[in-house]
Order: C-alpha cells, then structure tokens, then sequence
C-alpha cells in the first residue's frame, strides 16, 4: 500500500500537493441551507463569524461553497462534493483573511491570465493552454445568475492570490539526506519478482453442514440475521414521462440554454492555442458557433428539464395539498383523495435497505427519509427517481425482529458454507507455500515448482515501482516492501485469488548525493513538505476561527 502511494504520487506530484492542502485539514461540516419538510419546523440558525463570513447566514455561506467548488473544478483536483469541499471551502476563506493581514497585493490582469493558462482544465492533451476550452468555458457562465462571468473573475483572481499566499506559507520544505535515499530505494529499486496464483472459485473444499455447526456459527453470528425495523410504504409516482411538452423549443430558447450549457454538448472542431484573456467572457478570437450540430441534442436536453421540473411542481402541489387538508393517514379519504388527483398508489411489501425491490432500488437512498415517517409525518417531501419524482406514504411498520435458526437456516448455511472454505482456503495457502519454498531448495525454480503445482504463473522482469507493470498484482506491492532476493511472500488472498509473490532478483539504486535522481526525489520530498507546512499552518488557523466563533449553546 505504502508503495503504491508513493508510486502515484512520483507521476502525479502536482495533483497531490494541491490534494494534500484539502485533505490534511481537519474535518468541518457546516449546514447549508437547511429547509424543513412541510409541516415540520426548521432548526434556528446562529451567528457564526468566521474571517467576516457569517456561517450560519444562508446567502453568505452559499457563496464561499459556491466560489470554493468553482475553484476546486477549474483546478481539476476532484470533484466538488461532500465534506471534502466543505474543508476546502473553509481552509480557502482562512487563506484569504490571512493573505489580507500580510498586505498581499492584489494580483493585477497579467498575473492572473498567467494563472490561468496553467489550470489543468484549460489545457489540452499536450497539458498546452486551449484558448477554446477556456471560451467555451467562459460561455456556459453567460446567462447562469448562480455563478457568472463576474463571479468566476473574482474567484481566478483570489486564487492567484492565494497561490502567491501558499509560496509564502510552505517554505523550503527540508528534508534529510537519509529520507530522499530511502524514498529512492522504495520507488527506483530494480525487481525481478514471479506471482504465482490459485482462483478461488474453482478450490472446492469439503465444508461438513451439521445441525451442531450451523448452530454453533448463528449463536456466534446472530446479530447477523436480525431483522430490523421496515416501514410499510404505498408510493405516488410523478413520471416525466407525463410531462414532455409536445412543441419544440424556440430557437431563442435553445440558443440560449445551450450558451449556459455548452460544455454539456462538445461537437468536434479545431483551435489553435492562444494566450488567455484576463476576463471571462471576453472572446480574443472568433469562435466556431458549433449551436447547429448539436441542437437535436440540446433540445432533447431541454424537454427532458423541463418534463423533470414539471414532475417536481405536481409533487409538491400533492404535498402541499394533503397538508392543508390535513388528510389522515391509512384513510379512506386519503384514497379519495389520492383518485380525485388522478393517481393512483404503489403497494410495497417491507424491506430492508440493503435488499430494495428490484425495480426500485432507489429506494436504498432514501433510508433516513423513510424512518422519518410515522403515524403523524406520514408523507415524504417529493423525492427525485431516474424516472421523475415520488412521495411516499407510511402505512405502518413492522417491528425488528430476531428470526429463528429454522427461519434463516438457508442464509446461515451459506454463510458459514463460504466463512469455512475461506478458512480451508487460508490453510491451504499455508500448506502450499510450504512445499513451493521445499521444491525450490531442492533446486527447482520458483516458475517450475509453481507449475507443477497448478498454479498460475506469470513473471515480471527489469521493472520500478516508479513505472510498474500496467498488470502488477496489488499484492505484489505490499509484499515488495519487504522481500529480498530468493525470499516468498506469505500467500494474499485478494477475494478472487491467493497469490504467492517470489523475488527472483532485486537491484538498489544509487543514492548517491551527487546523483541527478538523488536532486530530483529531493525536490519532489521538499514539495511535498512544503504542502504539508501550509496545511498545517492553515488547519491551525481554521480550528481556532471556529472555536472563537461557535455558537453559545443552551
């Protein structure tokens, strides 16, 4: 594991110190726009002063998670969701306030078209600037009043600013002459190695089933085969189906959705690379209007929104309506009112979430919505499916259960037939490396013991872990960390297989201090280092905002 890391990291280096800067920091999770379901009151929110952001003000917290995961994107570092951006989002706006107390100069235009041209989503194949890629870009902002062109000036030249901050911060990064040796040991080590392989699915061992057995493993196992809580649901669907307007879109209208959705409709054409222009949305060449070769597209695209929207409007206004009127649950003038809406209501039978109908295993998503519904919250809000939207209604819940041997003897004696082959298949392995390492004593080679015992061998010669073979076993990565020459790995069993890695020879680098790979991993650890510095400087500066300004708590 360790050296598939450092491998990576050797071919992607510029990826992991901007990865670092996110994933180091400690992890904060604020909320976002909370909004109640119907009837149901919404949390209070509190003040929450974070470097002049108001946490716990909607309109200001959307904006640094906006500004953050349009940052995030352009950088091409990973994809803008979850915590992992709500860490980003708060380690940015510390950078910010901090490169302002050190009277860090604004970055003028120059600066940053010069940041531009290297955001990796800019480039082309040749990592060159695509003076196309970026006008594209700069036309699906147009029209978009979440995030436009303005916006997205703002963000590039805080980035610069905060590039200049992160030069500031990281410093040299030092590291020692042992620890740039030991990193070229790891990585630039010449292997010869042979894996040697036994499929498990074809290793059939005898597994005796007794009543006394399948006892004993379900009363060391029972919790297994509990059988939880499950809500019985009726479901009303909205399909966009219904909804798909029958006229096609005004060419004003599809013009106009396919500006602030271009990136979603590529056509092939040719650009020549150009330097950027500061301001997005600003054209420095003609661009190919490429609008007539994808507007079968962009109106199919446009119908589907729309059916979608229309689906959404009709599930509400079912929601809203059964609140207002305050319909029972399980009533008979629910069912009259579910017939006067002309639907019509989807009887589910129980289950559990790791087990969805199979035409609806969407269901599986929506586990905490579900085990909000009750007697008295008996309608979900409008949730959206591949097919439109649905609410469900609660009709009771079964109580979680503990089920009987006699009831889940099939399960259990499945489980404990596969928990006992894996077990044999464990000792086998055992057995087997035994009689490979006696054969090759007796002066076989590891290939020729391996065949004879019907394994599958396959050799791998003159390689790093720099540059691995393309088909390396992920066991093979471990098992090198700590093999020498003539050495066999213990047998990793990886779910499909066991395999056996043997090391036919090995070959240290030169870690010499005058060698040009000895400056070149020197450079690459003191980045790393330096990545790591500023992290640390900017985690420190977020948990101590964050504990200043938290919210008094009654």
């Amino acid at each position: 594991m360790i050296s598939w890391i450092q491998t990576t990291f050797q071919k992607h280096t510029k990826f992991f110190l901007f990865f670092l800067l996110i994933v180091i920091t400690i992890p904060f999770v604020f909320t976002i726009g909370a909004a109640p379901g119907i009837g149901n009151a919404g949390p209070k929110m509190q003040n929450q002063e974070f470097f002049g952001t108001n946490l716990g003000n909607e309109g200001q917290a959307r904006r640094i998670f906006r500004d953050a995961s349009f940052s995030a994107q352009i950088k091409g570092a990973f994809q803008a969701t979850g915590p992992q951006l709500q860490q980003y989002a708060l380690n940015r706006a510390a950078g910010l306030h901090l490169a302002q107390q050190l009277g860090l100069p604004v970055p003028d235009e120059k600066q940053v078209a010069a940041h531009i041209a290297q955001l990796p989503t800019f480039k082309d194949d040749a990592g060159n600037f695509d003076q196309l890629r970026y006008q594209q870009f700069a036309d699906s902002l147009k029209g978009n009043r979440e995030f436009s062109a303005a916006d997205a000036n703002r963000v590039l030249r805080d980035d610069t600013r905060l590039a200049a901050l992160s030069r500031l911060l990281a410093g040299p990064g030092y590291v020692l002459n042992g620890d740039v040796a030991e990193q070229l040991k790891r990585v630039d080590t010449t292997w010869n190695i042979t894996v040697a392989s036994i499929d498990y699915a074809s290793y059939s061992p005898t597994v005796a089933v007794t009543d006394a057995a399948l006892q004993k493993f379900y009363d060391d196992n029972s919790f297994r085969y509990d059988i939880p809580a499950r809500a019985r649901l009726q479901l009303v669907e909205f399909k966009a189906t219904e909804f798909i307007p029958t006229s096609n879109p005004s060419e004003h209208d599809a013009r106009a959705y396919y500006n602030a959705n271009a990136a979603r409709f590529p056509a092939p054409t040719d650009a020549s690379a150009n330097a950027p222009s500061f301001a997005l949305g600003e054209s420095a060449t003609a661009v190919t209007d490429n609008f007539p070769k994808v507007r079968l597209q962009v109106e199919a695209a446009m119908k589907e929104d729309i059916s979608r929207r229309a689906a959404s409007r009709a599930a509400n206004d079912f929601t809203i309506a059964l609140f207002e009127r305050k319909v029972a649950a399980n009533s008979s003038e629910l069912g009259a009112f579910i017939s006067a809406s002309r639907r019509s209501a989807v009887n589910l039978a129980p289950f559990t979430f790791d087990a969805p109908p199979a035409d609806r295993a969407w269901l599986a998503n929506y586990a905490e919505q579900i085990n909000r519904l009750n007697a008295n919250r008996y309608f979900s809000d409008p949730l959206p499916t591949p097919e439109g939207f649905v609410v469900m209604l609660w009709q009771e819940t079964v109580p979680a259960y503990k089920p009987m041997l006699s009831e889940a003897r099939a399960r259990v004696a499945a489980d404990f037939t596969e928990s006992e082959k894996r077990r044999q298949f464990t000792e086998h392995g055992k057995a087997l490396r035994e009689r490979l390492l006696a054969n090759v004593k007796s002066g076989k080679s590891f290939a020729e013991a391996a065949a004879a015992a019907k394994l599958e061998v396959k050799s791998y010669a003159e390689f790093t872990l720099r540059e691995p073979p393309q088909d390396l076993p992920y066991a093979a990565f471990g098992a090198l960390q700590t093999l020498q020459a003539g050495e066999l790995s213990e047998m990793v069993s990886t779910g499909e297989k066991g395999q056996f890695t043997f090391v036919v020879a090995k070959k240290l680098p030169d870690t010499s201090t005058s060698s040009a790979r000895f400056a070149e991993v020197r450079k690459q650890l003191m980045q790393y280092t330096a990545a790591a510095n500023e992290s640390a400087i900017l985690a420190a500066l977020v948990e101590d905002e964050l504990k200043r300004s938290q919210p008094d708590t009654p």
